[in-house]
């Protein structure tokens, strides 16, 4: 998993650009978030396994609620959501209004997100 901590006014997060592979690298990246005392991830669309797209799957549920349960606030950036077919399109129609989980069309919106929870 590819990881680095990246500072936003003044605000520490961990932003995962690839790797993701399994339910367990959630907690890795919750262990990441409390060495760097940085309680925000930002997740790239292309670090997330083809599992995380798939609903059935149940993998999306599980890993983004592994972070949450850790009250890390967590920023998806997905470009085009919509190719991945109905039922996601419609889970991250739900996510543009999360309150801990939120996905965005582009980084910048992201990270303003991110920089802006306590």
């Amino acid at each position: 998993m590819e990881t680095r901590v990246t500072t936003v006014k003044q605000t520490k997060l961990i932003e995962c650009s690839a790797g993701v592979a399994s339910l367990d690298q959630a907690l890795d990246l919750v262990a990441l978030c409390a060495e760097h005392d940085a309680p925000r991830v930002l997740l790239a669309e292309e670090a997330l396994p083809p599992a995380f797209f798939d609903l059935s799957s149940r993998f999306a549920g599980e890993f983004v609620q592994k972070l949450v349960n850790y009250r890390l606030a967590v920023a998806g950036v997905f470009v085009d959501g919509a190719a991945y077919g109905e039922r996601f399109g419609e889970y991250l129609s739900e996510a543009r209004r999360g309150r801990q989980f939120r996905v965005f069309d582009d980084r910048e919106a992201a990270l303003a997100w991110l920089a802006a929870q306590h």
